[in-house]
């Protein structure tokens, strides 16, 4: 009885101490989620809507900029029906000389991890992607390499990236206006604070429940 308490206790400990559990969202690029009120129907080369993606603990912003000057070229994304690989219903902007880049910016208290996503050319336009993945701050590099884009059908990435409370800056081009992402599925969750630990009166009560 008495190995079974403290094992029992090791694990209400545990518990107590682990941060809390996240939520993970899709992005899949369907629905009404274009226009400037982002509640719009889409069509090909219509504008995302900037609060497609936010939560209450979460930023998510579109926009293409200059891969030579730094310069935003677009504040912006656009989506797409097809034809890009076999998704269906991509993000995409730019032009052939900018990268396309998506930002993930959590409230405060809160962090993110960038989990996973889909990515196809346009009709063969171009065989591979240079992709970068940063912290918010830019000071660390999750990820940069150039992939392939599998066409006619897509690639994806799997990058379960840790959690960052600056954010995380998506990239890719700087053709850009030729790769289409979709699925692109992130994680948000509380920063722990370490106030999960049980006070006094819960303490009693729980020894008083193993007994």
């Amino acid at each position: 009885v008495k190995t079974v308490f403290i094992s029992l206790l090791g694990l209400a400990l545990a518990a107590a101490a682990a941060p809390a559990q996240g939520a993970v969202t899709t992005l899949d690029f369907s629905g009404n989620i274009c226009g400037a009120s982002g509640n719009g129907a889409c069509s090909a080369n219509s504008s995302l809507g900037q609060s497609y993606g936010d939560s209450a603990q979460i930023d998510v912003a579109y926009r293409s900029v200059n891969a030579t000057t730094n310069v935003v070229y677009e504040g912006f994304l656009k989506y797409w029906t097809g034809g890009y690989g076999d998704l269906n219903g991509v993000v995409w902007g730019g032009d052939g000389r900018t990268f396309s880049e998506i930002a993930f910016t959590p409230t405060a208290g809160y962090e993110v991890s960038l989990l996973s996503f889909d990515f196809a050319t346009y009709q063969g336009r171009h065989d591979s992607v240079p992709i970068k993945i940063l912290s918010g701050d830019g000071a660390t590099t999750i990820f940069d390499s150039t992939l392939t884009t599998d066409w006619p059908t897509h690639n994806s990435l799997a990058v379960n990236s840790a959690y960052f409370a600056d954010g995380i800056i998506l990239r890719w081009g700087p053709n850009g206006y030729d790769v289409g992402l979709d699925n692109i599925r992130f994680d948000v969750r509380a920063i722990d604070s370490g106030s999960a630990v049980p006070e006094p009166a819960t303490w009693a009560m729980m020894i008083a429940g193993f007994g």
